[in-house]
């Protein structure tokens, strides 16, 4: 997995935290303490997809007088389900507080 606020690769089981359960699950990043989650929005997208297009493809196969109609309808369901995939990646849910540090002094004596 890629952290999207540090930027640095882990493994599933480096993880140390999860919160929340579902398509709702968040976990924490182990280097920078962020906590990453993905959208639930296109996560249903992507198993509505899914199964409306295996359903019409099932359903298209068995009963070639309706092929007509559920070969476009799986056409769609299965565009849904690619697109949604591509879209669907992890993003930053909570940050972690970053540290101001007073570095002015260090700026003052390469100025002058």
């Amino acid at each position: 997995m890629l952290c999207t606020h540090c930027h640095k690769s882990f493994g599933v089981g480096g993880v140390n935290a999860q919160r929340g359960k579902g398509l709702n699950a968040q976990i924490q990043c182990p280097h920078c303490l962020a906590w990453l989650g993905k959208n639930p929005l296109l996560s249903r997208l992507k198993i509505l997809g899914f199964y409306i297009g295996a359903a019409a493809l099932g359903y298209g196969y068995f009963t070639p007088e309706l092929r007509h109609i559920t070969t476009p309808i799986a056409i769609f369901s299965i565009m849904l389900l690619l697109v949604s995939h591509m879209m669907d990646h992890l993003k930053v849910i909570d940050a972690p507080e970053v540290e101001v540090v007073d570095d002015s002094e260090q700026r003052r004596k390469y100025r002058d």
